[in-house]
């Protein structure tokens, strides 16, 4: 990637995990929940089963871990936020978990014969660098898989959020720099970033989600308590501006109302690869 400006490495990696801590309750409730409608898919690219070493990396409050668990894998979690890791601990207390740096991982060589990372990638300050750890802990002939958030021109829900906040407040708020929310929502650059850390055969699916409220009026709060970067621009806005945010996204969460409450399209990309 070019053009963009200097990353604030260490800053923004204190700043999550310090936010994701604060919010991991809220998190598990909501976003978590939300996101493991694809933790099958996840789990079918990279083939886990019956004794298979896995690695869950950016491992949240465990849900991955647990399915992986339900398919008989030997899983271990790694998070850098430790109130993450003590939910994942109590929700699945048959894998292993840890306290870890994904730009660093404190395993030998070869050790995983699958690695998962389920939208952990855009909060990695150098996700290059969190590749290039999960290719080295994979033993020849494992795979890898990943997801992130497509853009908002393919997501109506991140339309909704960042689209009422472009309107009606300022996205330049003052956060620690960090790389692009939707780096990883593109084909191309997920197969270009694989393949130059020597993954191959390398394939990128979209995946439907679907995010779920009981009204439209919860959308804002649920987001501001269960999200690091994506809340805290939305409590950084002026009164008049969140008053008004706020407006925004109820009235156009009506439209996605069901018999059985509020339903709101998004999707991610799942990339996969493979160790030679």
């Amino acid at each position: 990637m070019t053009g963009q400006p200097p990353i604030a490495s260490e800053a923004f990696k204190q700043f999550e995990r310090d936010k994701f801590s604060l919010v991991a309750q809220g998190y598990d409730r909501a976003i978590a929940q939300i996101t493991s409608q694809v933790d099958e898919a996840i789990l079918d690219a990279v083939e886990a089963g019956y004794g298979k070493q896995l690695l869950d990396v950016a491992c949240g409050t465990g849900w991955l871990s647990a399915a992986a668990v339900s398919r008989q894998a030997i899983v271990t979690g790694l998070d850098y936020a430790d109130n993450m890791v003590a939910i994942a601990r109590l929700r699945c207390p048959e894998a292993e978990f840890q306290i870890g740096d994904a730009e660093n991982l404190p395993f030998e060589s070869e050790r995983f014969e699958a690695v998962v990372c389920s939208l952990g990638i855009l909060h990695f300050p150098n996700p290059e660098r969190a590749i290039a750890e999960s290719f080295r802990v994979l033993k020849p002939g494992g795979r890898y898989a990943f997801t992130c958030w497509t853009p908002p021109a393919r997501n109506p829900f991140m339309s909704l959020i960042l689209g009422s906040v472009q309107t009606h407040g300022n996205m330049e708020v003052d956060l620690p720099l960090g790389p692009p929310l939707f780096r990883f929502g593109e084909t191309v650059e997920c197969k270009r970033v694989l393949s130059s850390e020597g993954f191959t055969s390398v394939s990128v699916t979209e995946l439907p989600i679907k995010w779920t409220f009981s009204t439209p009026q919860d959308v804002m709060p649920k987001v501001v308590v269960s999200t690091a970067r994506l809340g805290s621009i939305l409590v950084m806005q002026t009164e008049e501006q969140r008053h008004n945010i706020e407006n925004a996204i109820i009235e156009g969460a009506k439209k996605y109302v069901t018999e059985s409450g509020l339903e709101i399209p998004a999707s991610v990309v799942l990339a996969v690869g493979h160790k030679p």
